[in-house]
Parts: C-alpha cells; sequence; structure tokens
C-alpha cells in the first residue's frame, strides 16, 4: 500500500497517458436544511481511472453520498466542474448505474424480472435478455433464486439482485455503490463483500464505492480516497496493492487499516 499526494490536495490536475473517466474539479455543493445552508463538499477534486475500483471512505455527513448522487445526475455541484468520460454530467444516463442502501426492487416481479428490467427499457429482445441476466445471476450467485420474488429472499439476496440488477447493464460502464451492505448483518456483508469482488473481477467495471468502513474499503479497493469531516474534501489517497482475494487476518492488512484509523482520526480532531 502506498499514501498518494493527490490532486484533491493541490488543486492540481496531475497529467496522465490516460484520460481518467471521472473527474472532479473544485466541486463545491450545499443544501438547505432546517437549520439553514449546509456545506456539504468544498474544494473537492477526484480522478478516478478507468476499471477501478475506488472506495470513498469519510465519516457520515462529509458528503460522499452527494458526490456519488452527483456523478449519478441525480443532483448538480453549485461550482465547480463534474466530468464523466470527458462531458459534463447534465442527469442520469445509461453510461452509469447506481446501487442505494435499500435494493429497491419491484416487488411484483421475480428476481429474474427485476435484473432484466433495465435492458428491456434499453430495448433489449427478451432471448437477449434471458441469455444476460442468467449470466449475472450465476456471477452474483443467484441462479437458484432467479424465480423467486424480493419477499421470498433474505436482505443479502435482495441487495445482491440490486447489485446484478446493475451489473447487468452491459454499456453502464460506471457503478455507483453507496454503502450498499451498511444495513446487512456483519457476517452477511464479508458474504456480500466477497461476491462483489467474485462480480467485479468477473466483469470489470469502474466501481466508485462510498463507505465509512475501514474494513471494507480496505478488503474492496484499489485505491482509497479519505474525505475530511464536512465540509467534504479529499484529504488524502491510500493505494491498496494486496492480491484478491484479500485475507482480512494478514499483519500488513490490520496495520494498514490502524494506518487509516489514524489518518482519520486526526483528520476529525483538526475539523
Amino acid at each position: 500500500m502506498a499514501l498518494m499526494n493527490p490532486s484533491s490536495v493541490t488543486g492540481e490536475l496531475h497529467a496522465s497517458n490516460v484520460d481518467p473517466v471521472i473527474r472532479a474539479v473544485s466541486v463545491n455543493h450545499a443544501y438547505e436544511s432546517n437549520t439553514g445552508w449546509v456545506t456539504a463538499l468544498r474544494g473537492f477534486n477526484l480522478e478516478i481511472q478507468h476499471g477501478e475500483f475506488l472506495c470513498v471512505l469519510g465519516p457520515s455527513g462529509c458528503g460522499k453520498s452527494s458526490f456519488l448522487r452527483m456523478l449519478a445526475g441525480l443532483m448538480f455541484p453549485l461550482e465547480g466542474t463534474l466530468l464523466v468520460n470527458g462531458h459534463k454530467i447534465t442527469g442520469p444516463g445509461l453510461d452509469r448505474a447506481i446501487v442505494f442502501q435499500e435494493p429497491a426492487l419491484f416487488p411484483w416481479l421475480t428476481a429474474a424480472e427485476n435484473v432484466g428490467f433495465g435492458l428491456e427499457m434499453a430495448g433489449w429482445g427478451k432471448s437477449a435478455v434471458r441469455a444476460r441476466v442468467a449470466d449475472v445471476l450465476s456471477i452474483v450467485g443467484l441462479s437458484e433464486a432467479a424465480s423467486r420474488y424480493p419477499y421470498q429472499l433474505s436482505g443479502g439476496m435482495r441487495q445482491r439482485v440490486a447489485i446484478a440488477r446493475a451489473w447487468a447493464l452491459k454499456d453502464a460502464a460506471v457503478l455507483l455503490m453507496d454503502e450498499p451492505f451498511a444495513a446487512i448483518d456483519a457476517i452477511n456483508r464479508v458474504s456480500l463483500q466477497n461476491h462483489l469482488v467474485r462480480t467485479w473481477i468477473a466483469e470489470p467495471r469502474t466501481v466508485v464505492y462510498v463507505t465509512h468502513d475501514i474494513d471494507e474499503a480496505v478488503f474492496l479497493a484499489d485505491r482509497i480516497a479519505i474525505m475530511t469531516p464536512s465540509p467534504g474534501r479529499v484529504a488524502t489517497e491510500i493505494r491498496v496493492d494486496f492480491d484478491r482475494p484479500r485475507d482480512r487476518a494478514v499483519p500488513a492488512v490490520a496495520m494498514l487499516k490502524q494506518q487509516i484509523t489514524g489518518i482519520m482520526h486526526g483528520l476529525e480532531r483538526s475539523a
């Protein structure tokens, strides 16, 4: 693992041979609450490369979910620039899929029908939808649950269906994930993280994963962007070089988690 001196600290963009798929430059955002205006992001800068699994790690209220929703085109920055593949985000698009904390499945559709819904809306033929749904359900380990309805599935299985639904969209080269396992118990959360890694290895995507869980970030990410408390900005970035599948019991992994914990405590004290 290696600490990085990111553009997010200096406000400058590093030139590279490959343009990033996502680029946030000097993004500021605020929202109105019952007590007045709250600044969620201030001077937020970040670059994300093609095929990278990046975790945005920070405390509650630091603006990480606001950043993800901006990437999804569900809200917009007050100031700054936010680009996907060099184009300004003007709204939701088929090039991006999002998975929320709650699965938000259609209760009247089976698991397979939920996964195939977006493909049908995109104009896929019935046979192509069936084939693609079967492939993705197999990747996430839910082939046997294809004909079940959401009420017949556990919470973890419903979340895997939600992930499969997003992953099924081949044109969605960017997958946005907003703490999708936060409501899952600890044992099932580890299982879901393993499923997610296997899915990503089977069909690589650019993943932007928001979390406040240090263990989760170290287990999943190629790179971790650590945010300051509100108003949020990227304070530092850490590249995670451990091979997959990762062993949480390895001393080097524990040392990295301890290092990140120290960084975050330091940011809280200086806030």
